[in-house]
């Protein structure tokens, strides 16, 4: 089962803000001026409005200090330090701050990987309703990474998870149905989180459910128009699988309008991944010169534009349920 773990990345919440008193001469500095700065990058103005928030127990101003240290925003990246301010906020309940705990010694981010007490600290953020934290302790269990292995458990974890709509919990409770680990095995339950998690943009899943549409798996109907339209999601979003079987969709026309040379465009970046395929091998040799340049020259289109997009995206603050 493939594992899918969840970026950093935590938004604040901004404290009731009461415009008469923002007026009165000497009014300190409030955690929403912090988070102003933040946002706009300005880190060394935020930490000096946040350290004496933090001191005096203002959880959010705690949380922003743990990921300017974790992240090395306008501070020198140090982990033991990040956590410091995150165990002040685990302290007052915040599961955001137990979650980032959790990840951090699971992963030795401060020293030697305590997959046992990784587990208790994704354990109280998800009784304390943190989702991520829910879907992370299913890993474990499933793994059986500081803990006994139990794909029963796993799967009550990950359930827990996907319920609350997280996507890459949808997507692994549908591989659990699919292997039948912790659930009796049913592809037809698969195909329904597989698309819960497709229409979220969850490469993987828009894969394997298309899929699933394409040869009418799993009960559904088969139908390749749709089935090849999830395919797109997916190589769109950079999946190779799926650029190597729209590529074989376009060659072939089936499903899609047949066009060789947006065919050799998605061979390209499937073979860029280490895909091949002979009957596309064959397509490609039967390009001309200024067909198979063209497809060539989309691909590299195609990664300039995929590139620029994961930066972009990677740049913005996107919450996770911290």
């Amino acid at each position: 089962m493939n594992v899918y773990r969840t970026a950093l990345l935590l938004v604040f919440l901004a404290l009731p803000h009461d415009p008469a008193h923002a007026q009165t001469v000497g009014l300190a500095p409030t955690f929403k001026e912090a988070a102003a700065l933040y946002s706009d990058e300005n880190y060394a103005s935020a930490y000096e409005i946040a350290v004496p928030l933090a001191t005096k127990g203002d959880v959010n101003a705690q949380i922003m200090l743990g990921e300017m240290y974790e992240l090395g925003h306008g501070r020198t990246a140090d982990i033991a330090n990040a956590m410091q301010w995150y165990q002040m906020a685990a302290v007052q309940g915040h599961s955001g701050a137990m979650f980032r705990l959790g990840m951090l010694t699971l992963t030795g981010g401060a020293g030697a990987a305590d997959p046992s007490k990784a587990r208790e600290w994704f354990a109280k953020a998800a009784a304390a309703g943190h989702v991520q934290a829910s879907h992370e302790l299913g890993l474990l269990y499933y793994q059986g990474t500081g803990v006994p292995a139990s794909p029963a458990e796993a799967a009550r974890h990950i359930r827990k998870a996907a319920d609350a709509g997280l996507a890459q919990a949808q997507y692994n409770l549908g591989l659990l149905y699919v292997n039948g680990h912790g659930v009796e095995a049913n592809l037809t339950t698969a195909s329904i989180w597989f698309q819960k998690a497709a229409v979220q943009g969850l490469p993987e899943a828009a894969l394997d459910y298309g899929l699933m549409v394409y040869g009418g798996d799993a009960g559904l109907r088969k139908d390749y128009k749709i089935g090849a339209q999830w395919l797109l999601v997916a190589a769109n979003a950079g999946n190779a699988r799926a650029q190597l079987f729209i590529a074989r969709i376009l060659a072939a026309g089936r499903g899609m309008k047949k066009d060789r040379i947006e065919a050799g465009k998605f061979y390209t970046l499937a073979k860029q991944a280490g895909l091949s395929d002979p009957d596309l091998d064959i397509m490609m040799s039967g390009l001309s010169s200024p067909q198979l340049s063209d497809a060539q020259r989309r691909a590299r289109v195609f990664d300039e534009d995929l590139k620029n997009k994961r930066l972009n995206a990677s740049q913005g603050k996107t919450d996770s349920n911290g």
